[in-house]
């Protein structure tokens, strides 16, 4: 069956021994359809970004590393602007059909951080190969702020999948027609894209009803966010940015923002669904960092609104006007293998039923 394997499936792959970790494995890693990578205890800090290829991880360190600690128990700061190489605690040993893709966990990305995987001798980022045998390793970049971080903290995700599981376009309208999975305000569905692979295009809100913030823009050179806080102010980090429906938002080049999307998605326990890479033909900017989305995110059984998606969005080389309801991005539709044993949000989440939210470890 082409689908995402479900968190089922994901137990019975670490009890034959297919997933393995370092560290003892934590039941709160496995997610409805996909699994939280941990780091592990190496870090490396790089001249720049790579990818093993041929030669492997070990050998690609041995020129391109320029300092490496250890972690256990004290944070290390990750520096803005800085490379690193991070060994994730988890090992996979995969069957022959079944393959990975990774992505930023949701915090992640609202802190802009970028991050991505490597396999040993990989020759493209978040791909896992289907039946890989091998380490992981998470290239860690912070960009607008410097981190924090210890051994154990989850800054990425793996989703595991056999063939190829996305719906496609006639599946897709007839879902959005039955039981829409992505809705305007008004709780109307929204249309379905034209353009191939199949997908629903979201757009940017720029509008406030009640005076609160439409976004934030990343305030740079402040203190280290430890990961494990919470409650950090959000003033220190963050300049909030005022409804401009009507004018729109000029966005500066190689600054960090976040805005929420006008659409709501409601993503039912049979699907999980990801964000599709920004098309540059729209703009030279990009619309965000984790891209994967659960089973059950903005989903009830009651029905209910559904849940926003929050937008990190950095423009390159020029600036650029964002303007209220503006497409600027893709979400695909997947399908499970059967339903996971546990839903988004049911042990509990910072950001279901979110509007614009900022991550969890501010306010």
């Amino acid at each position: 069956m082409d689908a995402i394997l479900t968190s089922q499936s994901i137990r019975q792959l670490l009890a034959d021994g297919a997933i393995q970790c370092l560290r003892g494995f934590l039941p709160s890693q496995i997610q409805p359809s996909s699994l939280d990578l941990r780091l592990g205890a190496r870090v490396w800090q790089l001249q720049c970004s790579f990818l093993p290829g041929a030669a492997g991880i070990e050998r690609k360190l041995g020129r391109l590393a320029t300092a490496t600690w250890r972690m256990e128990r004290e944070p290390l700061v990750l520096h803005a602007g800085g490379v690193y190489l991070v060994e994730l605690e988890e090992v996979l040993e995969l069957p022959a059909d079944v393959w990975g893709r990774t992505n930023p966990k949701s915090s992640t990305g609202r802190l802009d951080v970028f991050v991505r995987v490597l396999t040993e001798h990989g020759e493209v980022f978040d791909t896992i190969p289907a039946g890989y045998h091998g380490r992981l390793f998470l290239e860690v970049t912070p960009q607008s702020f410097h981190v924090a971080v210890r051994r154990g903290d989850c800054l990425g995700q793996l989703r595991l999948a056999r063939g190829r599981p996305s719906l496609d376009a006639q599946a897709l309208r007839q879902l959005q027609d039955a039981r829409p999975v992505c809705t305007w305000s008004d709780g109307s569905a929204a249309p379905v894209a034209q353009d191939a692979p199949a997908g629903i295009l979201l757009s940017v809100d720029l509008e406030s009803h009640d005076g609160s913030p439409i976004g934030y823009v990343a305030r740079r050179h402040q203190p280290p966010i430890d990961l494990a806080r919470r409650g950090l102010p959000i003033d220190r980090y963050w300049t909030p940015l005022p409804a401009s429906a009507e004018l729109g938002h000029v966005l500066e080049p190689e600054q960090f923002y976040i805005f929420a999307t006008r659409e709501r998605l409601h993503i039912p326990p049979e699907l999980c669904a990801e964000l599709v890479a920004f098309d540059a033909t729209r703009g030279e900017l990009r619309t965000h960092y984790a891209g994967f989305i659960d089973s059950g995110f903005g989903w009830s059984p009651a029905g209910g609104q559904g849940a926003r998606l929050v937008l990190e969005i950095r423009t390159h080389d020029v600036p650029f006007l964002l303007e209220h309801g503006q497409a600027l991005f893709k979400v695909e539709l997947m399908y499970n293998e059967g339903v996971p044993d546990l839903l988004y949000g049911e042990a509990g989440s910072s950001y279901q039923g979110q509007g614009l939210k900022l991550a969890k470890q501010f306010g």
